[in-house]
């Protein structure tokens, strides 16, 4: 028999590059930076209060049946802390679920997305394998958006489909919000007719958000995600837009895409926005503080940050500096071998510890004058 597996898929899938999530930990790996994950346990972190709350909260959990399939509960809870209607929260099975519906809703022939680069890989990847043109725009010295660029990009390219990271990511950065007003508004009718995505999956870490001005844009989504602040495990995404929106958005969503465990964690941590706040503050002073450090090495160059970790570029070869910090038992993302990314690895900030045990390493990574 001799099946030819290449004949029945698309080409845009054959050409694919699987997602890289990094090495899987091994024993000895004892410090994980790779990711952009708290490094607070949910149960640590609240001295086991929450955790038995929790505990209690799942037991409730009626396993026999499907959950709630629009996840009203927590979609309540949501939209009195976010300030927005019920009905313009959609809740996903995490973000990387929301980007795939939003690409879902615009595919079709000839439909493009713009996209600045670099950022997060999936807008790209998820867009051509639905046969989805996508529309790089280079970013600017030290990453910035180069709106004269942008626009001119969505006066050629039409899209119907744009995203910002803001923070960008992997760059750390926060855009000019001025550049993406008027990306939103030639969005809206005046180039292109494109929902414009602002992902702030890092929000907690910069404290700027585009939410506030969802009636303003009704071509504007707002993404979340939990995976950032100490709950990654459960994989929860939540896209905010205007109503109609999520009502298309809706009709493409599969029944009961968050299963119910991940539902009651998530309503029980929304209950304690306080300790979220505190963890996040906590990483954020971290961050400046390893932002400093790596400053002041040679060697070695720490971009500003306004995410939960810092993109640095090194002198030394970025292949050789990341295996060499693997080898003291540190794992960071390599992504030296990405376009306009030379010789840069990202790196999480993890607890006090971890980012001691990150800054030593480093320092004896690149050598004698590096000490910290």
């Amino acid at each position: 028999m001799r099946f030819d597996l290449h004949a029945v898929i698309r080409p845009e899938v054959q050409a694919q590059v699987p997602y890289h999530t990094g090495p899987e930990p091994r024993p000895g790996r004892r410090v994980k930076l790779d990711a952009n994950e708290s490094p607070f346990a949910l149960g640590e972190a609240l001295r086991g209060e929450l955790a038995a709350e929790f505990a209690r909260s799942l037991a409730d959990v009626e396993l026999h049946r499907y959950p709630d399939p629009t996840a009203r509960e927590l979609r309540g809870l949501l939209a009195r802390d976010l300030g927005v209607a019920e009905e313009q929260i959609l809740i996903a099975n995490g973000s990387d679920e929301a980007i795939q519906l939003l690409q879902m809703v615009v595919a079709g022939p000839g439909a493009s997305l713009a996209i600045p680069v670099p950022t997060f890989a999936m807008y790209a990847i998820g867009a051509r394998a639905m046969g989805i043109r996508v529309a790089e725009v280079p970013l600017g010295e030290d990453f910035a958006l180069d709106a004269a660029r942008f626009l001119d990009t969505l006066r050629r390219e039409r899209p119907r489909l744009v995203f910002l990271a803001w923070p960008n990511n992997p760059t750390g950065n926060l855009f000019d919000p001025g550049a993406v007003q008027a990306i939103l508004e030639a969005c809206a009718g005046r180039d292109c007719h494109a929902l414009v995505v602002v992902d702030e999956a890092y929000v907690h870490y910069s404290g700027r958000s585009f939410l506030p001005r969802l009636g303003e844009f009704p071509n504007l989504v707002v993404l979340r995600t939990l995976s950032k602040i100490g709950l990654a495990g459960i994989r929860l995404g939540i896209l905010i837009a205007n109503t109609d929106v999520v009502r298309e958005v809706n009709k493409v969503r599969m029944p009961y895409n968050v299963n119910a465990l991940s539902q009651a964690a998530a309503r029980v941590v929304l209950a304690h926005g306080d300790i979220v706040a505190q963890w996040a503050a906590v990483i954020v002073k971290e961050r400046e503080r390893v932002l400093a450090a790596v400053g002041a090495m040679p060697g070695v160059r720490a971009f500003p940050s306004q995410a939960n970790f810092v993109l640095i570029r090194t002198r030394r070869p970025g292949d050789a500096v990341c295996a060499d910090l693997l080898s003291r038992g540190i794992v960071v993302r390599n992504f030296s071998r990405a376009p306009h990314l030379a010789d840069c690895l990202r790196v999480t900030i993890g607890a006090p510890e971890e980012n001691d045990a990150f800054l030593d390493a480093l320092a004896a990574t690149l050598g004698p004058g590096s000490d910290t």
